[in-house]
């Protein structure tokens, strides 16, 4: 957070804190952060209700939008390394914070110096069955030994699963699909070395996509807090937003940073008869009303304003990076939302199942071969039998999350399949039903939620 807070980004001040578990250092006897209290709300609690529109909506994406621009600037100094921010007291032996050469504005120097760039903390590198310590988790100088990296604990990850296959009990792979995750790991062990080439041949500032930012890890409206509305400060508490939960920070290319914030995501929730969007969404101009819209009934014209406000949420998202020249051209990059789940879904992939890792590895695969001038060949191929298999999981995919929309909305639950206490007994309720109507065949995963368990994690 002493980043972001020397980034002008209005985040929680840190109180005091102690790292040691020694009483003779810290009576606590265990580490521990006090942060200031935050006078207000976080966004989640009204981000979808009717009257958060208008000039109070726009307020709030401008600033958003510059404290994301403030973290991913051409002009702020790179970093030179990979992985997650440490103070230099910690890692005394570590290289400077900054690319050699670089040079923090006058306002930041006390801060630059004072930090390093050590092994990544993302609890996604650290979680169960990843969590040896003699691992390499960083820092590191290169984009292929990061990626690397990600394959080598996932492997440890599979014979880990094989020396103890009831474990797999929690999670959603078999047996089967460990081998199958083996094989695509080795794609992306031959994809790693071909990363950083590729990324610099799709842009034309090479280094600009290769520089290396930190940026908050999930701007959604959990982790956004304004001041409570009131008569008549609608617009002003959108001013000053606090981003909060840091925790998850880490250093990488920006190529892989980049992505539309949760906060302005848009993704379908109505739809037709014939499972199309009721809605014709394309990112960047004003999505049209339906015709039908006048002949609806009152509350089904309220869904599809509602609907329609998400929707716009995400145009102006887009419009307004577009008028950034540093970085609109990331939104010309076709792979790049690819390259920015690749770590994940690789260090999830025994976890979630390989699905994930097909399509990530098929999307790129696709993207690279029909930009092959621009590329040259794709360093790794799928056979005519891998493809069919690609291809029919991509399917399962969709049609998971076609799912998965339709159960959130039944249920009225997150993602993580968690309720509010008032709805908790009406979603108990369906859950029965909804879990005999799950189509697990066709969605390639079993029913996601389970009383008292959201999603598996």
């Amino acid at each position: 957070m002493a980043m972001a807070q020397a980034a002008n980004i209005h985040v929680p001040r840190v109180l005091a804190w102690n790292k040691h578990y020694d009483s003779d250092q810290n009576p606590v006897r265990s580490p521990y952060i006090l942060v200031e209290d935050i006078q207000g709300t976080t966004l989640e609690r009204e981000w979808h209700n009717p009257e958060m529109r208008g000039k109070p909506v726009a307020t709030l994406l401008r600033k958003v939008l510059d404290n994301m621009l403030k973290q991913m600037e051409p002009a702020f100094p790179g970093f030179s390394q990979l992985g997650s921010i440490y103070f230099a007291e910690d890692f005394p032996s570590s290289s400077p914070l900054l690319v050699p050469g670089q040079v923090a504005a006058n306002e930041m120097q006390p801060v630059t110096e004072k930090l390093r760039i050590g092994p990544i903390a993302d609890m996604l590198w650290w979680r169960p069955f990843h969590d040896e310590p003699h691992l390499d988790r960083g820092p590191w100088d290169t984009l292929e030994e990061c990626v690397r990296a990600a394959v080598l604990i996932e492997r440890r990850a599979i014979e880990r699963y094989r020396a103890d296959p009831s474990s797999l009990a929690h999670t959603r792979s078999t047996l089967n699909d460990l081998g199958t995750i083996e094989r695509l790991l080795d794609k992306v062990d031959v994809l790693a070395p071909h990363l950083q080439h590729a990324i610099e041949r799709a842009s034309c500032h090479p280094e600009g996509f290769m520089q290396n930012v930190f940026v908050h890890p999930n701007i959604c409206s959990q982790d956004i807090m304004v001041p409570a509305l009131t008569s008549n400060n609608a617009v002003e508490r959108m001013l000053d937003p606090v981003m909060i939960n840091w925790e998850g920070t880490v250093v990488l290319p920006y190529a892989l940073q980049f992505n539309t914030p949760n906060l302005w995501l848009y993704k379908p929730s109505l739809f037709r008869s014939d499972g199309k969007p009721l809605l014709r969404h394309n990112g960047i101009f004003e999505t049209p009303w339906p015709l039908e819209f006048d002949q609806m009934l009152p509350q089904e014209q309220e869904a599809v304003r509602a609907e329609h406000r998400l929707s716009m949420r995400h145009v102006v998202w887009n419009q307004l990076w577009l008028l950034d020249t540093n970085h609109s051209q990331v939104l010309g990059f076709g792979m790049q939302r690819h390259l920015h789940t690749l770590l994940p879904v690789i260090l999830r992939a025994c976890q979630d199942g390989p699905q994930a890792l097909w399509h990530a590895l098929l999307s790129i695969k696709e993207n690279w071969d029909r930009d092959q001038e621009t590329y040259g060949l794709c360093p790794f191929t799928f056979g005519p039998e891998e493809l069919d298999e690609a291809r029919t999981v991509r399917e399962k995919v969709k049609k998971y999350w076609r799912e998965m929309r339709k159960l959130m909305r039944n249920l009225n639950c997150s993602i993580s399949g968690w309720v509010t206490n008032e709805d908790y007994e009406a979603a108990l309720g369906k859950l029965d039903a909804a879990k005999r109507d799950w189509d697990e065949s066709g969605c390639g995963v079993p029913f996601p939620f389970q009383k008292g368990m959201g999603v598996i994690i």
